[in-house]
Order: structure tokens, then sequence, then C-alpha cells
């Protein structure tokens, strides 16, 4: 392993000792004029913990040498899967990423709300969520179980928020509280640490992790072979309008492993972290350049040299190895950012297929084989791995969609759908929870597979409940298909990290091995007609191709040499064609070859009926009565040991013998104890004459247990000669998270007066204060409607106090109601639509006070706002929306005038409502101009698209008599340019300028610029 030192003696774009002299004269400079202009918004910075509503359950704790495990009772093997993955790969993970100490701690939950295969860690709050189910789709196919895949990858994340950077931002934060220290760490270009986690998984074992996966790398060799290859900045920020998606994790991994493999070792990522760490603000070039000892330029040239070089001799390579030449295929469809997925053949002239792009709406569409029209059939969602079917009669196809919780965000489950081809009606097959790749067979049931823990089982649906069919332990099914005549069930399932068909016949109830490569893995599966034929995609050559089994025989035969991946065949009736999904960059197109299973020659590295250990498969006993095994009986091995060397069994016994029950409580330490410094934002600025305050510090903690069902942020802090503070505490225990907060401070109000300069007043203000919000989601398909309502109620009391904090007057109390709904109706967005092309947004405000002092008029304002998203020019990403917009409110400024005023009159005082009723309307059309989609290393944001906009509003007041006259009007037109930033890679933002013709000036300049 090469030192830094011994690195730069051998690398003449490494810092030189003069140089490096500089850097850290300049990062003390830095770091002391940091000090000085953000002492006092550090100081003010805080971290808030939030409950989270989960459904109620019997929530085990088990703590072991490392990780503190909270998993739900009855998952008690899945967590030893889990716990075994940590165990083994704890030491090497620590070696790569580079995290110091040995008190390294996660709190770990076994989370199984989501449908999806997934996990994430946290910094805030800092803890890891494990989802059990395995992916519907063949990700991790070399992977012994899902838990080896996703565990040790979410451990990478959680050693990198640990990594301590000592002297710097970082480090100060971390005096205070570990998770602002930790977040900062998260402030990193995604490609960095998502880059990592990857590098990570990929030497867990051989070709298993996606730096190995074909159907992985053929995204990035594409990206490489298209003449516009992922630079450095693009690999570090993942893409929002261009495909694919997950770009920082395909491309950071590739670049952390050409550091690595330059370096021996991955010592940089340590030192680029820490860097970062110290200095964030900086932007994550200079922590590049000190990690890797090559500026971001030079960091860049030479990775993508070498890469391009690479992927030229691996062409060259592949052309002289096609015994007939790369394959030519007839493209049916295939655009920039289309994906045309899963063709069936309804005809010898059409076809039915999956498709989605960037000016695609999702869904089914019926596809013309010689034009490549498409005919929508119906806007549906479906799962990742596109695993639906075409029915026998070719009138429905069937497939699985996540359904969300209505309450429980995040919380979704799988369930099955029948799509009518001619009406393009859907309906539920089956009310069965966690079922997937439905196929009828003819005349037959609807044959799935079933989520049953970390993996599934082989089922078939009836309308209330599923029949268990075969009782096979540690499978991961991907597809489930009935042949043409259906004495045979085709079933592509992975055991212990091999991929491969296997049949299954019903009248037996036996499920065997079938066809598998030696050293490649199946992905997808179909029936030619009459069902001589089984076509499937397989990568035995490192590259996902098509193949065709000939029952007759036997043989097998590859009929596609592709440079990046050839993937779902299918047989024409005629039996004259196979259409297929062929990738290249940013698309899946939509291509036909003539069906010549005579021409290849016979494939010979394939293994049929192998014998897996555990003999032959039969159905369980209780598949009669249609019972759900628990995840008790679900091992992790075809011979029932575990994966991770030790027997599941007693990994489990052993779980559950050493849990007790979860309790909040105990979890409920202060996690972050951060300074506060009231009124330290008047240093930075010059405060109105009065009864100011001065500075008041103090002390901030919060807290919340990992399952977020308590959270608490208490603050106390010295002003004014007296002690003050608020306490608020959250549970979610029930839907709402309720809240109550209780708190008595200072304020400061600038009262404006009739004559002379405004004044500063100090009052006291104390109160308690009670508040719900909840999320509704109704329907998150390819359209979304939700609802969103908050409900606030406060009293408070006030008094004027003088600078010493003593009372001028006695307390008046005032009791007020506040609510806000937003409700979205059917509302949907393409990849690049920069707003929504279809649907209806309703938001409502409103404030009253339903108690007031005597004498006093009570306060109260209702804002309403509709906008309506129009698909006109949705072709074109083109946004259109008109809004019209009521405020009725009893005094001035109880909403956000920007919102409110037309563009171009926020300088003017006359254009902002007082008290009264006024009416808002507005359109505007948004037009993207460029997809930047890329990030700069040198300074810490994400530039994602430049766009032009043009508005028109007009804004009234509406009269208080018996008819609904207008007056006082506001209008302008105008338009400019804008563009979408993420600083620190984070949530979008855009800026908006341009100019204003300001229709209603009366006498003043028409032409106003705008900011926005």
């Amino acid at each position: 392993m090469s030192s830094f030192a011994g690195l730069c003696s051998q690398s003449p774009a490494c810092p030189t000792r003069s140089s490096r002299a500089f850097v850290w004269t300049l990062f003390l400079a830095t770091l002391l004029a940091g000090a000085l202009a953000l002492a006092a918004p550090a100081a003010q910075a805080q971290i808030s913990y939030d409950a989270r509503y989960r459904p109620q359950a019997d929530y085990r704790l088990v703590d072991t040498d490392r990780f503190e495990w909270i998993y739900p009772a009855g998952a008690d093997t899945t967590t030893a899967l889990f716990e075994n993955a940590l165990r083994r790969s704890f030491q090497s993970t620590r070696s790569v990423v580079g995290t110091d100490g040995a008190d390294f701690e996660l709190p770990v939950v076994v989370d199984p709300i989501s449908g999806r295969a997934n996990g994430f860690v946290t910094p805030v709050n800092f803890r890891s969520h494990l989802f059990p189910a395995h992916p519907t789709f063949s990700f991790g196919a070399k992977f012994d179980s899902w838990a080896q895949t996703v565990a040790p990858h979410e451990l990478t994340h959680a050693m990198h928020f640990e990594i301590d950077s000592g002297v710097g931002l970082g480090g100060l934060l971390g005096l205070f509280s570990g998770d602002a220290s930790r977040f900062v760490h998260g402030l990193a270009p995604r490609g960095w640490f998502e880059g990592i986690a990857v590098y990570r998984e990929s030497h867990l074992e051989p070709e298993a992790g996606r730096l190995d996966a074909p159907l992985q790398v053929m995204k990035y060799r594409a990206a490489l072979g298209s003449g516009d290859p992922w630079s450095v900045g693009e690999v570090m920020h993942g893409s929002v309008f261009e495909r694919p998606s997950r770009r920082h994790y395909l491309g950071g991994g590739q670049l952390i492993e050409h550091m690595a493999q330059e370096r021996g070792s991955t010592d940089f990522f340590r030192r680029a972290t820490r860097w970062h760490h110290r200095l964030p603000f900086l932007g994550f070039g200079m922590a590049l350049w000190m990690g890797t000892g090559q500026t971001p330029a030079q960091l860049s040239d030479s990775f993508l040299d070498e890469e391009k070089q690479e992927e030229r001799r691996r062409l060259d390579s592949l052309r002289q190895a096609a015994e007939q030449g790369i394959t030519d295929p007839t493209v049916v469809a295939g655009t920039e950012g289309l994906h045309v997925r899963r063709p069936y053949w309804l005809s010898d002239s059409t076809l039915v297929a999956y498709a989605s792009g960037y000016a695609t709406r999702p869904g089914f569409y019926r596809i013309d084989v010689h034009t490549g029209e498409r005919e929508v059939i119906s806007h549906q969602a479906t799962t990742q791995g596109r695993t639906y079917a075409l029915g026998p009669d070719t009138t429905a196809l069937y497939f699985a969609r996540q359904h969300p919780d209505l309450l429980v965000p995040d919380a979704t489950t799988l369930k099955t759908h029948r799509l009518n081809l001619r009406t393009g009606e859907t309906r539920l097959v089956s009310e069965t929870s966690g079922a997937f790749t439905p196929a009828r067979a003819p005349g037959g049931p609807v044959w799935a597979a079933r989520r049953d823990g970390s993996f599934s089982e082989l089922v078939t649906l009836g309308e209330e409940r599923a029949t268990l069919r075969a009782h096979r332990p540690g499978l991961r099914y991907k597809q489930v298909v009935p042949s043409p005549s259906g004495d045979t069930i085709a079933v592509l399932a992975n055991a212990g990290g091999t991929q491969g068909l296997y049949r299954f016949d019903p009248s037996t109830s036996t499920l065997k091995p079938w066809l598998r490569f030696e050293g490649g893995s199946i992905y997808d599966v179909t029936w030619g007609p009459e069902g001589r034929y089984v076509l499937f995609a397989a990568d035995p050559s490192g590259i996902a191709n098509v193949y065709a089994l000939d029952r007759r025989d036997g043989d097998v035969r590859r009929l596609t040499t592709v440079r990046y991946g050839a993937l779902e065949p299918t047989l024409s009736p005629g039996r004259e064609r196979v259409a297929f999904a062929r990738y290249r960059h940013e698309r899946f197109e939509l291509a036909t070859v003539p069906f010549r299973p005579d021409s290849p020659r016979p494939v010979a590295d394939t293994e049929r009926d192998w014998a897996p250990r555990g003999g032959v498969l039969t159905a369980s006993a209780d598949s009669a009565a249609g019972g759900r095994a628990g995840a008790e009986r679900r091992v992790s091995g075809t011979d029932g040991a575990s994966q991770n060397g030790l027997p599941s069994g007693r990994d489990a016994a052993s779980l559950r013998a050493q849990s007790r029950p979860y309790e909040a409580w105990r979890h409920l330490f202060p996690r972050s104890a951060t300074p506060v410094l009231r009124g330290a934002w008047d240093l930075l600025g010059t405060s109105v004459d009065g009864e100011n305050l001065g500075l008041g510090p103090g002390l901030k903690v919060s807290g919340a247990d990992p399952l977020g069902r308590w959270a608490y942020n208490a603050r106390g802090f010295y002003q004014a000669d007296r002690l003050w503070g608020d306490v608020s505490v959250e549970t979610g225990l029930v839907p709402g998270t309720p809240s109550l907060t209780v708190f008595n401070g200072p304020v400061e109000a600038v009262r404006e007066t009739g004559a002379g300069p405004s004044r500063l007043e100090a009052f006291e203000l104390r109160g308690i204060g009670l508040g719900v919000d909840q999320r509704f989601l109704f329907q998150k398909n390819v359209y979304g409607t939700s609802l969103t309502a908050g409900l606030a109620g406060e009293y408070r009391q006030s008094r004027p106090i003088t600078t010493s904090g003593k009372a001028e007057a006695g307390f008046t109390g005032r009791a007020t109601l506040r609510s806000d709904l937003t409700f979205k109706y059917r509302v949907q967005k393409n990849i690049r639509d920069l707003v929504p092309n279809t649907g209806v947004r309703l938001n409502a405000s409103a404030e009253v006070d339903v108690l007031t002092p005597t004498g006093a008029t009570p306060s109260q304002y209702l804002k309403q706002r509709v906008d309506v998203f129009w698909p006109l020019l949705s072709g074109h990403n083109t946004g259109l929306r008109t809004s019209a917009s009521f405020l009725t409110q009893s005094r001035r400024s109880f909403f956000d005038v920007q919102s409110f005023v037309p563009r171009g009159y926020r300088d003017l005082s006359g254009a902002l409502p007082g008290a009264g009723n006024y009416l808002r309307l507005g359109t505007k059309i948004t037009q993207p101009l460029w997809y930047i989609d890329t990030g700069s290393v040198m300074l810490p944001v994400a530039v994602d698209a430049l766009y032009g906009y043009g508005l028109g509003q007009a804004q009234y007041r509406v009269g208080s008599g018996a008819g609904p006259t207008l007056g006082e009007r506001r209008a302008s037109v105008g338009g400019g340019l804008g563009l979408r930033l993420r600083p620190f890679g984070g949530m979008s933002l855009n800026l908006e300028i341009g100019v204003s013709y300001r229709i209603d000036a009366r006498g003043e300049n028409r032409w106003a610029p705008h900011l926005r």
C-alpha cells in the first residue's frame, strides 16, 4: 500500500513541499476568516429531530458487539442474515473506508414497512434502515442473499459518516453534536460516497457487485462509447434529467476503482473526506486535490483517457470474437431517453410493450412493428423489473405495482392487476399482498411469486388469498411463466447467487432445476408459440444476449451479439422474428432480428438438470391449505445453512433468546447540545433604535429514538437579564405525529409611527401550542393524488418589557387556530418536465383568532390558490400553468408577498395588499432550453437546467359591497431566464431573472427587472 508521500515522489501532479505549505496557510487563513464571518450564523445553526408515524408492532432489541438491532418480532431469521453480513464484512469495510477509532456503533432498524428493496443511512439521528424485501429485478444476481447485497453497502455509508476530520468546521460542530458533524459528511457529492459503497460491494464476492454486473456495467460502457462520456463532475453528481438516473452509482464506483488501482489502496478516500469535512463551503475540488494528489482537471483527464481506451479495446475484442459479427437489428422504436421494455407479440405486425421517456408518459403501449407508431393502452406503474405477462388469449396483461399506504410515509406493498387491452381498464387480480410477476396459465390460475422475508415463494392467486405451490427455502424468484399448454411452469429463480431456470410440474407439485450457465446469469424467460422454444437473456460472455432453447433436442443457441446488452426476447406468432430490448446510451430500443435457431453454433457451457444441494424440491404439506409459512422456516442456503457460514436457525434462535422489548425512553438521551446566540444577526446590520435586548447566549438540546416514536427539542438562553426557553415534544405513536410546544421568550417588534422614525419595542411572549400534520396518499401510480393537512392551535400571552426584562404592563391573551391544506389531484411529471404536465393543485391556508383581548380586533386571513397544469405542449417538455388565488385578511402581511404580488411591483408599497379581499390571476409558460445536468467539484453546487419563461399576472381588490366588483388592479407581463440549481447536490432551487412590463405603473417606469 503506497503512502501519500511515496505517491507524491512519483507524480509531478502532487503538491510540492512549498505548495503544501501554501495550502496549509490558505487553509488556516480561510478557517479564521470563516470562523469570524460565520460565527453568529453557525451558533444559530441547529438540528431538529422529528417523530415518524409507523404501524405499531412488537419491536425487539438485541445488542451485539457493534450494532444495536431493532426489528419486529417474527423477523429473527431475516435479522440474523443482516447481522451475519455486517459481522463478516465489518473489518474489511473499515479498511476500505478508513474509519477512525475502535468504538464504532450503529443502530440498525430492520424495517418491513416498504415493499421496495432498499436500505439507507441517515446522519441525523444516526442509524441505518434495512428493508428485507429482495428486488423484483436481477440486481445482485451473484450475491448469496439480499442481506449480503445491501447490508455492507449501507455499512460503508455509516463508516463514511464516522470519519473524524480533526480541526475544521465539521470537527467544531462535532463538539456539540455528532449528528451535525455527520451531516457535513453528507454534503459531499453523492458520487463520492455512493462510489465508495459500490466499490466496497463489488469486492465482497467475485463478479457480484455493480462494477462487475453486466446489466449495470452496460450503462457505463454505453456512456463511454457514446462520444459524450461522463466527466468527473457528472459522476460526482446524480443526474436529474438524463438517463440513467443512478449515474453517480455507476460512474462514482468506476472513478473510485480507477483511483484505487492507480494508488494501490483507498487511503485517498479518507484523506479527501477529511479535507471536505474541514472546509465543506469551499466545494469538493480542493478536498479531491489534497486527497488524490491530482487537480480535478488532471483526475478527469486521466480517468476518461484510460476508460475510453479500455472501452475501445473491449469493442475491438468483441468484434474479433463475434462469429457472425455484431448484431445489426431492425430498430422499431429508439430515441434518446426512451425506454421500451419487455415486448410481447399481439400479432406478427403488432407488439405491446412498456415505455417511458423524457417526454413519454410511462405505461403500456401498442406498437406497430413496421412503422414504430405507439398507441397508449393505459398509463400504469409496474415493478422495476418490468416482469408483467401477456395473457394466453392476448386480450389482457397481468402486472404488479406498488400500492402506497394511506397514512404511513414510504410504506408500500405489491399487488397484482389485470389490464384489459381492448378497453384499457384495470382490476385487482387478488387482494394478496407482496405478490409480483403474475402470469395466467391457459385455462388455469394466475401464477406468481410472493415475498417471504428476504426470499419468495411460488403461489397461485385467488381473489382473496394465495395458495403456496412449492416450498423451496432460500429462493429469490424473478419470473414465473406458464407454458402455452399449461403443463409446465418456467421459473426464473436465484439460489445462493446462481440465477437459472427451474421448471414446475403442476401435476406432481415438483420444482426441478432446468438450465443455468456455469459462468453467467439468466435474466428473463418467455415461451415461443406452441412451447417448442424457450427464449431468454443471459450473460455467460459478460454481456447480456438473447438465447433460445430448443426443447426437442435440448440445444441452446445464441441469437444476438450486441455491444452492451440485449434483454427480454419474445418470439413472433409465426416464429419468424424475435423482438427484444437493446440497450444503448440513454435508451432501451425495441429491436427485432430474424429468428434463425439453426444457424448459430450450440452453446456448450450450460448445465442441465443440475442437482441442487437438498435434493428434489417438492410441494410443502401446507400448500393445499394456502397458508403462508412463517419467517422462521425460511433459511438462507440451498442446504439449510446460512450463506454466511453459520446455521441460520441457531442464529435466529440466539437472537430471539437475547432480544428484549424495544423501549423508546431508553434511547432519548440528548443527541445534540448546540449553542444558541439570539440577536446574533443584529451584529451584521444596523438595528432600529429602541429597546434592543442585546445578545442571548444559550443551549439547545435535542433527541429522538431510532424508530421515531418520540422526539424533543429544548432550548434555553439568557437575555435581558432573564432566563428564557421553549420545549417541544412530538410523538409518532399515532397518525399526524402530534406535537406539543411550551414557550416563554422575548420578541422585538418594529412599531411604525405616523410621525418620526420607527421604533423597536420589546415584548415577553409565552404560551402553549398543539399541532398535527398528516399526509394522505390516495394514489401513487403514474398519476399521483394526495392530501397534506396541518392543524395547529396556540394560546399565547404577551406584555411589553424593558431591556432589563421588567414588565411595563399586564399580560394580554390571544388564542389562534391555523390550518394548511394542499391537495394534488392526478399530478404527473415526465423525466424532463420542469413542472407537472397535467393535474390540479389546490392549497388553502388560514389563521383565525378565537380569543382576543377586550377591545382588540380579531386577526384572520384566508388564502386559497388553485393551479391547473395543462398537457398541451408536453411533447416538448413545455410546462403550462394557469392559477387563481384569493386572499382575505383583516390586516396586512399575513401572507407570502412574493407569491401574491405580480412581478415588477414588489418594490411598490402600493401593490402590497392591506386589509380586505384580493384576487390574483396568472399564467406561466416554462420551456427548457438546456439540460446541463452536471455538477462542479470546485463549487458546492450542481446545475441541472437552463430554461426560459413567460408570465402574465393581475391582482385585483375585490369590493366588499353587494356585488363582486373589482378595482385597484396591478397587472404585468414579463419573461426571462431561469436556472435550476442544487446547492451541495441537495434539493432543487430555481433562480429566475427577467424583466416585467407593469401595465398599471401609474406614472412610474413601466419596465422593471425582477429577480427571484
